[in-house]
């Protein structure tokens, strides 16, 4: 017998490892379990007493744990004999994905095996039994999970961002490779070519203070500082993975002058941090972003001058998050609307909830989509297609963006919503509904760790050529591409990935 599941706790990675570890938690949570006491560091002794179809019986035997990878993974091994009801043994592999710093998912794989008088009663109600002991079991779980989250300290997966670093002022002078710098001001990023990335991270750019963003932003120099401060922007990170979240849900994460330019420094800085590997572009609650903040247009966008400015802060931004030389996945809930569709248009991935809802309104708002954003818009949907979004302003949901290529990949299912996913035999035997595999978040970030394993002078080079290519040669720099290649080439990663590949194992790359 064979199955998997998952559930979604809210509580920090390490505390759910330590649960799972914790022999009196385990007690609590497994069902009918009147003993488990530890017996060695990774080994257990357990009574428990389990009924399935008419055979009601106490189990003895031990559980070992094997595999460790903390706080992210293990297997559990459960041997247990019922006398004459026979006897079971399982399999469980269990992993943490860290999908917030206080939310974790856990994922479950189980394979086990009966015998005796229990083998007799057939494979559909042992499955629908331990289905509904795991549902139980997690349910259970996750009550002792919530209660040590109350009354423990406040815990943080991963990586604190440092926000001091972007307000530092310049020491030295910037050190460019034929590219701009992710931060320069935004009226020369606007001049150079589309899509050209930062340089790699060993030769990047000192960060521009965000004042110097935009020139003509000095009096914003407050607000973009509030904007790091109070967490308008949040970064984390955590497996290598950087998640950079707009964090405005009461306005739908909506993006104000400041944010778009204060977005530009944390891109740069990412960039530059060796331990980041791929980043997530996300927004706070049920929404990525619903676009530009129009209430405030009144006040940075009342004139051409003040909009044509505002533009290029907007066109600025984005191009940040399209030069960064490292993988960028936008995860898409609720609302991507406007510069939202922009934000998420710069990224290299869109994995999308089945609820997101997309469009580009300008034409309700006698507004003209900027150059840039038209391009990207016009590079993933056709010409057809990005005529109908632009003259139409009507908005599509993600199964439409997903036919049409605006979307790589779509979470979830309408089956997974009105829990029809759940079959006959669980519904009889009162199984419990499951959490549908329909997380964007989750599905972005297990896509991000597997890339993250990859040789970031090789993704970044690829992505500086495929976005050039993409662009119109006219945009590639042939000499800049050639000197990527041969860098890689004579890199210590190129000679760790021969080494590794005849070793047979796993490489270990640095990115230099």
């Amino acid at each position: 017998m064979e199955m998997a599941g998952e559930a979604r706790l809210q509580a920090s990675r390490e505390l759910v490892w330590d649960a799972l570890n914790d022999p009196s938690v385990l007690q609590a949570s497994i069902p009918g379990c009147e003993s488990l006491e530890r017996t060695a560091d990774n080994e257990f002794t357990a009574t428990v007493v389990s009924k399935v179809g008419p055979i009601k019986a106490r189990f003895a035997g031990k559980v070992t744990l094997s595999n460790i990878t903390a706080p992210k993974s293990y297997t559990l091994t459960g041997e247990g004999s019922g006398g004459a009801a026979g006897f079971a043994r399982a399999d469980i592999e269990v992993s943490l994905d860290a999908l917030e710093p206080t939310v974790t998912l856990l994922r479950y794989g189980v394979k086990a095996n009966v015998g005796g008088k229990l083998a007799q009663l057939g494979s559909r109600m042992i499955d629908a039994a331990a289905r509904k002991s795991a549902d139980d079991f997690f349910a259970l779980f996750e009550k002792q999970v919530d209660g040590l989250a109350a009354t423990a300290a406040p815990a943080v997966n991963g990586a604190a961002f440092d926000v001091e670093a972007l307000m530092m002022p310049v020491t030295e002078e910037p050190v460019v490779v034929n590219a701009p710098a992710v931060a320069m001001p935004a009226a020369a990023l606007a001049a150079q070519a589309d899509f050209a990335p930062s340089a790699p991270a060993a030769h990047a750019p000192h960060l521009v203070p965000p004042a110097a963003v935009q020139p003509s932003a000095a009096g914003y120099q407050a607000e973009v500082m509030d904007v790091l401060m109070s967490e308008k922007i949040k970064v984390w990170i955590s497996d290598q993975v950087a998640v950079v979240t707009l964090n405005r849900p009461n306005s739908r994460n909506a993006m104000t002058y400041a944010m778009w330019l204060a977005l530009p420094s944390i891109m740069a800085a990412l960039d530059r941090n060796p331990d980041v590997r791929a980043v997530i572009l996300t927004g706070a609650g049920k929404d990525f972003c619903a676009g530009a903040d129009i209430p405030e247009f009144e006040k940075v966008r009342a004139d051409v001058a003040q909009a044509t400015a505002y533009e290029v802060a907007v066109d600025a931004c984005c191009d940040a998050i399209a030069k960064i030389s490292k993988p960028t996945i936008a995860v898409l809930r609720g609302y991507c609307l406007g510069g939202g569709a922009h934000l998420a248009m710069s990224c290299d991935f869109r994995f999308a909830a089945y609820d997101a809802m997309f469009g580009i309104p300008a034409a309700r708002l006698s507004i003209i989509y900027g150059v840039k954003g038209t391009r990207k818009l016009l590079s993933l949907v056709g010409l057809p297609q990005a005529k109908r979004i632009l003259y139409g302003a009507q908005r599509f949901d993600a199964a439409h963006a997903l036919r049409i290529g605006f979307v790589d990949q779509v979470a979830g299912s309408a089956a997974e919503k009105d829990g029809t996913s759940t079959s006959i035999w669980e519904r009889i035997f009162g199984a419990k509904r499951r959490p549908a595999d329909g997380d964007p978040m989750a599905e972005a970030r297990a896509f991000a760790t597997s890339l993250a394993g990859n040789a970031p002078l090789s993704m970044g080079g690829a992505k500086y050529l495929l976005n050039g290519m993409a662009m119109g040669t006219g945009v590639l720099d042939l000499a800049r591409s050639e000197a990527l290649i041969a860098a890689a080439a004579g890199s210590d990663d190129y000679r760790e990935g021969r080494a590794a590949f005849a070793e047979k194992r796993e490489p270990k790359f640095q990115g230099r």
